[in-house]
């Protein structure tokens, strides 16, 4: 979910991959106007600040770290203030000539552009920090000082003290802006979020700041008292909230294609769109059974996906696992060639620590703008050992999943994706990305490296690709239902465990995600727009096509809104889907 804003590839000699990488990126032959060019930047590098200082968590992310220990400002007039300088930085870069720029700034003036709408229809239009809570969980976090050994622990512990130093205010204020009434689903993810943090902040954090000196040991115990005041504060007002939530979470079919619009520059109607996604749902489960009947053809399809499913790793192997899968993974892209590795730079896999724990699975990438070397990592979270035998191995994925799951979040996935960023020239191309750009491209490439061979026609393996691509299909069928209809969350639920093979606990989980991330029809959205431009480019460069030249020209452009890096390919406004 997308709260405020998420965080010409130039190759160098030596890097990973056979061959000499076709030129990709903006066309740099342009000749722009100085005085057009010089302005643009000018205004670009001030917004690029101005958008920092709205939000400093996004700047730590980014590697930052005169952000370090800063929160956002919610109070009204600095909401009030935010929305004015987006306005103001969207009329100045709409009245830019962008045939006056060069190619690389015609692409950063459109990406600066969306991401000052998506920036405006969140303050304005869906007014998230005056109606859901998970806004202020998501502005609120420990976790960079702690993931990312980018200082010396002092330093990172006196940002954590003056982070909890606010911390009062800023619940405090959130109190202030949230109304009497909110849906259940919100309030539910916000209180466990909260709880989470509260956890985290008691149990987690003083234990990794070690080393540091009795004065500022004591301080750092202090600060996190604070953290855990503040963070119960929030807890208690949910939970007197609940009492009075409704199920009031949905868009409207106007301001869901409107969020497309603002947020991912994809101009669609809800027909089309419902067509795309119920078409690629079926084409899956179609899918599905073919491979089911390549396992074994003497039995029914679903009992197949049911046992596959269950052939897991033992669970001290799954770290192992996950790691061999790795290393093949990126052999496997250089020996066919299908992408440019810009670095040897690896992710290590490794157990999610207990604070981290949230996620199954899921990399935790250093910031782009670190000054240092910082490793990255690739985190799957053990089972609770708390809970039952059969829950903790239910828990585990299977060989198939996890095989899904690696490519999505490494090779070529969000790492390969992350590495491509970091060589990127533009500063906006790396700070600047889309949800359909991100989890698009990791989802494509679960598809299209089962179509290159990696898992050398293994029916088993091409489940495991499947059931995720299952999970993202239903996501995309339940979010138009969610926010265009009056689907419930036990319908929802049914679907996932219907159509995309989850357990209840899963399929309730999955479902609720969707009441307060309407955005996660974006994984499929995203894939099948790459999918469409594959198709579409390799047309038009004909015998000049390869694999691995479509891929770093898309690469890039890192992150930006796939529409706009189609016409840089393209050259013209043909329809993403």
């Amino acid at each position: 979910m997308r709260i405020f804003s998420v965080l010409c590839a130039c190759f160098l000699a030596g890097c990973a991959g056979a061959g000499s990488p076709a030129t990709t990126g903006p066309d740099t032959t342009t000749r722009p106007d100085k005085a057009a060019e010089h302005n643009f930047q000018r205004a670009a590098e001030a917004f690029y600040w101005d958008h920092l200082n709205a939000f400093p968590p996004l700047g730590v992310q980014l590697g930052y770290h005169q952000y370090d220990g800063k929160l956002p400002d919610v109070s009204p007039a600095a909401i009030a203030a935010s929305i004015d300088m987006y306005k103001k930085a969207r009329d100045t870069f709409a009245t830019v000539a962008a045939d006056q720029l060069s190619a690389q700034s015609r692409v950063e003036r459109e990406v600066l552009l969306v991401e000052i709408r998506r920036q405006l229809f969140d303050l304005e239009v869906l007014k998230f920090l005056n109606r859901n809570p998970i806004a202020y969980t998501f502005g609120f976090s420990l976790m960079p000082y702690v993931s990312f050994e980018y200082a010396p622990a002092a330093r990172r512990a006196r940002a954590i003290i003056e982070l909890c130093g606010g911390a009062g205010q800023y619940f405090a204020q959130a109190q202030k802006n949230l109304p009497e009434v909110m849906p259940r689903t919100w309030i539910a993810i916000a209180l466990l979020q909260t709880g989470g943090m509260i956890e985290f902040v008691k149990n987690d954090v003083a234990t990794a700041m070690t080393g540091l000196d009795g004065q500022l040991a004591a301080k750092l115990k202090g600060g996190l008292q604070q953290c855990v005041a503040a963070l119960g504060g929030f807890r208690d007002f949910l939970k007197a909230r609940m009492a009075m939530a409704n199920d009031d979470f949905a868009l409207g079919k106007e301001r869901f294609i409107r969020m497309l619009r603002e947020k991912e520059a994809i101009d669609i109607t809800l027909e089309r769109l419902a067509a795309v996604g119920e078409a690629d749902l079926q084409r899956n489960l179609a899918a599905v059974k073919i491979a089911a009947r390549r396992v074994d053809p003497s039995r029914n399809p679903n009992s197949v996906v049911w046992a596959v499913a269950g052939e897991k790793p033992p669970g001290d192997k799954v770290i192992a696992t996950a790691t061999e899968q790795s290393a093949r993974l990126r052999q496997f892209l250089i020996d066919r060639d299908i992408v440019t590795i810009p670095s040897d730079d690896l992710a290590e896999v490794r157990p999610s620590p207990p604070f981290m724990r949230f996620n199954s699975a899921f990399l935790r990438a250093a910031g782009l703008f670190e000054k240092q070397s910082l490793p990255s990592f690739y985190f799957i979270s053990p089972p609770d050992p708390s809970w039952p035998e059969e829950q903790q191995r239910g828990y585990i994925p299977s060989y198939g999943n996890l095989l899904s799951t690696s490519v999505h979040e490494l090779w070529p996935g969000h790492f390969l994706q992350h590495l491509h960023k970091k060589k990127n020239p533009s500063k906006i191309l790396k700070t600047f990305c889309t949800y359909t750009n991100t989890e698009g491209w990791a989802h494509y490439t679960e598809e299209m490296m089962w179509e290159a061979g990696s898992s050398k026609n293994d029916a088993k393996m091409h489940l495991g690709q499947l059931g995720d691509a299952l999970l993202r299909n239903v996501r995309f069928k339940a979010a138009i239902a969610f926010h265009t209809g009056d689907a419930t969350v036990d319908q929802v639920a049914a679907w996932f465990e219907k159509l995309a093979f989850k357990d209840k606990g899963n399929a309730v989980q999955q479902a609720v995600r969707g009441t307060f991330d309407p955005g996660y029809l974006n994984y499929t959205l995203g894939k099948l727009m790459i999918m469409k431009l594959r198709r579409d480019w390799q047309a038009k460069v004909g015998a000049d096509y390869s694999l691995r030249a479509f891929h770093d020209t898309f690469l890039s452009y890192g992150c930006a809104p796939i529409p706009i890096i189609r016409r840089e390919m393209l050259g013209d406004d043909s329809p993403p889907l």
